[in-house]
């Protein structure tokens, strides 16, 4: 018989779109204790319980949040000891969605991860100020909600996390 993995997912959802992705890899999980950390409105509280933990972000100004980069830093000597997944909701396809992930998390924190993904990325321009709104209508050329999440990169994910 397995052990159950108690597993932390961390992760920092400015318009919902990595809580959305977070909350299906929860949902995917054979796992009897799954725990979700938004960064955003929590701390992490004991880390090292985890026997799994998985990292999610999203690009912003072409960047990953400085909360997820300090965490991964602040953490990455628990974090090389524990099963490990990362993922990062980004609108970049092929080479740049690669580069931005490398960018993202540390090249030791990606070597030891069990699992990596990017799941996509959604527009929700209802949940987005005028500027951002401006931008992401802009860079895209739409002015409709788009949603773009790549459920087999979701379930790919869950699948490589649980064959550790």
């Amino acid at each position: 018989m397995q052990k159950e993995m108690k597993t932390g997912i961390i992760y920092i959802s400015k318009h919902g779109t990595t809580e959305k992705v977070a909350r299906i890899i929860a949902g995917k999980l054979n796992s009897n204790e799954t725990q979700l950390i938004n960064l955003s409105k929590e701390k992490i509280k004991d880390i090292e319980t985890f026997d799994r933990i998985i990292i999610g972000g999203s690009i912003h100004m072409a960047t990953v949040h400085k909360k997820i980069k300090k965490t991964c830093e602040s953490n990455k000597n628990i974090l090389l000891t524990k099963t490990l997944g990362l993922f990062l909701c980004c609108m970049e396809k092929g080479e740049k969605s690669i580069e931005q992930f490398e960018n993202a998390f540390s090249e030791d924190l990606r070597k030891h991860a069990t699992s990596t993904a990017l799941p996509g990325y959604e527009y929700n321009l209802d949940k987005m100020n005028f500027f951002e709104r401006a931008l992401v209508q802009k860079i895209s050329g739409s002015k409709e909600n788009i949603s773009e999440i790549d459920y087999d990169a979701i379930f790919k994910f869950v699948n490589d996390l649980e064959k550790e």
